[in-house]
């Protein structure tokens, strides 16, 4: 990419190394550069950007470490070229910031897990179906004896049963890039025996083959959840970024 092009808006708030790279992710996300790009030296992008050559180059490096950026010595800084770990690795430091807010993480779950369900319904395999369903009765197990930790981790896989059932390639990349914050979200509520009741209705759906029905039922586990999340929140005075 010819850097000469590159429209680069000077900072205007106080230059320290986590606005450099929030400014830098914004910049990969608009598309100025892609996945195996390289970025301008760093004094070019320093003057561009308004801010002293240490700072950035500690932004960069905070970038590299979490796998935004690839420094090659002698050859300068790179975006990743695995376009689905840069997408994670970005909402990991979003997230990290304190940038991201929960509604973000819920609307977009809708969207996704909605659309996954609607193909679980009419891809699945009959074994796939019997695994969610012993999954679902491994989780109120868990739930009736309290064991929250076993409850997290056969809810996450409930959710990643639906994504296998879906058999899309691309649905299921989608996923895999949003997997920390979607996991994180999976983890940070409690489980209830209501809260199973509505997953047990995805599964239920799906196994109808009712594809519509299973994407209504998983858009109302998602809102459930966010509603609570939400609750939460508001009752520790944390509502907005999930930390």
């Amino acid at each position: 990419m010819d850097v000469e092009s590159i429209s680069i808006e000077p900072i205007q708030s106080a230059s320290i190394p986590q606005v450099i790279a929030k400014r830098i992710i914004e910049m990969i996300h608009a598309g100025i550069w892609q996945p195996g790009d390289s970025l301008p030296p760093q004094r070019t992008l320093a003057k561009r950007l308004g801010v002293g050559v240490s700072s950035l180059r500690e932004a960069l490096q905070s970038l590299r470490a979490i796998g935004v950026l690839e420094i090659r010595h002698g050859e300068g800084t790179f975006v990743t070229s695995n376009p689905y770990q840069t997408i994670e690795r970005m909402l990991s430091l979003n997230l990290a910031l304190g940038n991201m807010e929960a509604k973000t993480i819920f609307d977009a779950r809708i969207v996704i897990e909605g659309g996954l369900a609607y193909l679980a319904a009419k891809n699945a395999s009959d074994d796939q179906i019997d695994a969610l369903f012993d999954n679902l009765e491994q989780l109120r197990e868990a739930i009736e004896t309290n064991n929250m930790k076993r409850a997290d981790d056969l809810d996450v896989n409930f959710h990643r049963l639906i994504v296998e059932m879906a058999d899309n390639e691309f649905m299921s990349q989608i996923w895999d890039s949003l997997l920390v914050p979607i996991e994180q979200l999976l983890r940070s509520i409690p489980h209830t025996p209501e809260g199973w009741t509505l997953h047990k209705k995805v599964a239920l759906a799906i196994r109808s083959r009712h594809a519509i029905n299973s994407a209504k039922a998983m858009r109302e586990v998602v809102e459930t959840t966010a509603a609570r999340y939400e609750g939460f929140l508001k009752k520790d005075g944390l509502y907005g970024a999930l930390d």
